[in-house]
């Protein structure tokens, strides 16, 4: 690793240390963090800076800056593994709550003067969705036609066509949201996270990492945060749901376009696709038996997700105000 850090950024690691999945080291005093790029292509990763310099241009604290290797690229190549390095400032500490922080980004993001087109993902919501939905339909199909190999198969193949039903609604959500509602200056672009749960910068432990960036509607970011406080807390997330929102609210109001994205990507089943591909992926047995218990996890509390979902405007504290359409099959809130 010294070497290659060498060849490839003409630095010299002065101390080296394991900071989670990532590899961090000291360079005249300055921190790096050396992070998988796996499926990062470079024009990603240059407007990725692009979006650092602009970040830390407006006074946003602690953001990480990519550095290129000798060569002039972002992502370098080690033992077949594509890898990046960021210039990490040590984690500072964070006086604002994360609504709050989150609404700064944000604004930040709707105010960026640059075009940005390989990040983007605004507005895409739907197709990409469809894509997932058709892969794991037609891999479902496959696994019906011959029949059950494992539990994790017989689970799969029983619960798949809810979770379709589930999906499907999440696409049509967005799709009459796009046509009942006139976005506005809120529902511009912004500077999101592609899993903002994943973002150890909300947990103080890390600096903020381009590598976490996409550029997409703010609605991603907290529809995102809000599912993981569910999925820690379940029903008792709701005192920290209204709390998210409140905070964030200080300094961005949220237009009924956007609230309604918030609901449409909580209604798509975004846990059950990950344990699914997650299990049929997996290198080892060991692993297949974690997601295993995850996707019972998930079935067991399927229901109470379905009261969750039904009771969303009155957890987030805006049932008096904003109109959520119904989801017909839902039970009464």
């Amino acid at each position: 690793m010294e070497e290659w850090v060498r060849e490839q950024y003409s630095m010299r690691i002065e101390r080296l240390e394991r900071r989670g999945m990532h590899t961090a080291f000291w360079h005249k005093q300055e921190r790096f963090l050396i992070i998988p790029a796996d499926g990062r292509s470079e024009a990603e990763m240059e407007e990725r800076q692009q979006m650092s310099r602009y970040l830390r241009a407006k006074g946003v604290d602690g953001v990480g800056e990519l550095v290129k290797t000798t060569s002039g690229t972002y992502i370098a190549s080690y033992n077949g593994q594509p890898l990046a390095l960021v210039r990490a400032p040590l984690p500072a500490a964070r006086f604002r709550s994360l609504g709050r922080e989150l609404a700064v980004m944000h604004e930040c993001g709707r105010t960026c003067p640059w075009p940005i087109v390989a990040c983007r993902r605004i507005g895409q919501w739907r197709e990409l969705w469809a894509k997932r939905i058709d892969q794991m339909e037609a891999f479902w199909s496959s696994k019906l036609a011959s029949g059950p190999s494992s539990l994790f198969d017989r689970l799969f193949i029983e619960s798949f066509p809810y979770y379709l039903g589930l999906a499907e609604n999440a696409v049509q959500y967005v799709a009459d949201t796009e046509i009942d509602e006139e976005p506005g200056r809120i529902d511009y672009a912004a500077f999101c996270h592609e899993r903002l749960p994943e973002a150890k910068w909300v947990g103080g432990i890390e600096a903020k990492l381009p590598t976490d960036w996409v550029y997409d509607h703010c609605a991603r970011d907290l529809a995102e945060w809000v599912r993981h406080l569910y999925q820690r807390h379940g029903m008792r997330c709701r005192r920290a749901v209204r709390q998210f929102f409140q905070d964030y609210g200080h300094l961005t109001a949220l237009s009924p376009f956007a609230w309604r994205l918030i609901y449409a990507r909580l209604l798509f089943p975004l846990p059950y696709f990950e344990c699914v591909e997650a299990y049929y992926t997996a290198s080892d047995e060991n692993e297949q038996a974690r997601h295993e218990d995850a996707l019972r996890r998930l079935l067991d509390r399927s229901h109470e997700y379905e009261r969750f979902l039904a009771s969303f405007a009155k957890i987030a504290g805006i049932s008096n105000r904003i109109r959520l359409p119904a989801v017909e099959w839902l039970p009464p809130a």
